[in-house]
């Protein structure tokens, strides 16, 4: 299949299974994983060979040091950066130019946490509605700017402890009127409430607050229909992954996760779908399961259809084409899974020895992995994925750990410090 029908068949599936419709192609990137929520991306005419030469139009030396990935809408670029886990800034960029537009001190001269050298202190992406732009921190809190960096509001949970010392990785997500935020943490004195928290998007003020006490979770929240067409809020947690009424916060139904070595925490992948089935990864290496599209209750031994341990690590989520599940480890491997049958179908070396960390993109037929580098491998997905091409920037093993953005036939790929603008030069 050519990849033109390809990509119309998994915009198809994305508009049936998320709530949002894609849209004007490439137009925006307004969250984390892009306009359908699952990385695929409607953009014919993005390059998919580049170098630190070839096919850049700008780069840009960022302010401070993350891994939030780029946020994209009316020709502005939203990040957010930490100086020494101190500080913590909001910035945007001209998207056409990669100028400074503004830049925000979020929080100043906090009392720098623990966290994982994967990691850092900045690593949750912004959203935005166009009209305000959310930021958050984790313990530093929650922000809420206008489009030209003006603070409207800010709320602080209390402290994200985690034990091990790994921070915060969630991002904020946007439903309505409302900015959704997940704060498992693994409590504690003066620890922000373990909940999954909605705010009115204008004024900061709480709208509903869900316990969960999971634990230390680093999953985003995220919407997607049911099978009946009702829209669910997700969260994959430490325990498993739950879906919510977006509206009230009220728990609907429950898949429950679990190895005999305490295997099964973290979730921080964000579930994926064929628009019938969830495909889902515990981040530990314990369970991977695939779920038909439940409804109430807990489901977890009725709707549960595949599950087997995956014996590797995933910070990546995974992305679904054509009915397989493409999960690429901590190490740069690739395994294809048959959602179906929930058999293992393929692996592939995606480049021994390399880190990855940042989450996948299907673009014009091709599955993009940006690995810790700053290579970005370009595959063929199918029966047999191959790898079709490789694209080096400059980098070492932990450089690049953000998922990279697609608007308007250009791509934005980031680096701890640097901001580049990949497209074909007119």
């Amino acid at each position: 299949m050519r990849y033109g029908g390809l990509l119309t068949l998994v915009l198809a599936l994305a508009a049936f299974a998320t709530a949002r419709e894609p849209g004007t192609p490439a137009a925006s990137w307004t969250h984390w994983r892009g306009p359908t929520e699952q990385g695929y991306v409607n953009d014919d005419k993005v390059p998919l060979t580049w170098d630190e030469k070839t096919n850049i139009l700008w780069k840009a030396t960022l302010p401070s040091d993350g891994h939030s990935s780029p946020i994209v809408l009316n020709g502005r670029i939203y990040l957010t950066g930490s100086t020494g886990g101190k500080d913590f800034h909001v910035f945007c960029l001209d998207a056409v130019t990669g100028k400074e537009l503004w830049k925000q001190t979020a929080a100043k001269g906090q009392p720098a946490e623990r966290t994982h050298a994967w990691h850092g202190y900045a690593s949750p992406s912004c959203a935005t509605d166009g009209k305000y732009v959310y930021a958050f921190f984790g313990s530093p809190g929650l922000f809420c700017y206008t489009v030209d960096g003006k603070l409207v509001w800010e709320k602080k949970f209390g402290t994200f402890t985690s034990k091990a010392g790994w921070g915060t990785a969630a991002s904020p997500y946007l439903h309505g009127d409302t900015v959704i935020v997940n704060c498992d943490n693994d409590g504690g004195p003066g620890a922000a409430p373990a909940a999954l928290v909605a705010l009115d998007k204008a004024t900061g003020k709480e709208v509903w607050s869900t316990p969960r006490d999971q634990g230390r979770g680093f999953s985003t929240p995220v919407l997607m229909k049911t099978a009946t067409g009702r829209v669910d809020l997700l969260l994959n947690g430490p325990a498993g992954l739950l879906g919510y009424d977006p509206a009230t916060g009220k728990e609907r139904w429950r898949v429950m996760r679990s190895d005999p070595k305490d295997q099964h925490q973290f979730g921080e992948p964000l579930p994926v779908t064929d628009g019938q089935h969830l495909f889902v990864l515990s981040g530990r290496t314990g369970p991977w399961q695939v779920v038909k599209m439940p409804n109430e209750g807990d489901v977890t031994k009725t709707h549960v259809l595949h599950t087997a341990t995956r014996g590797k690590r995933d910070v990546c989520s995974p992305i679904v084409v054509d009915g397989r599940a493409y999960c690429v480890d901590k190490g740069a491997q690739l395994t294809v899974f048959d959602i179906k049958n929930g058999k293992k179908t393929a692996t592939l070396d995606l480049k021994r020895g390399a880190n990855a960390m940042a989450s996948p993109v299907l673009v014009r037929g091709k599955l993009l992995w940006t690995l810790g580098e700053g290579t970005t491998v370009v595959v063929e997905p199918g029966e047999t994925p191959k790898i079709v091409g490789r694209n080096k920037l400059p980098g070492e093993s932990l450089d690049y750990g953000a998922s990279p953005a697609i608007v308007d036939g250009r791509l934005y790929i980031r680096s701890r410090q640097t901001l580049w603008c990949i497209g074909e030069k007119k």
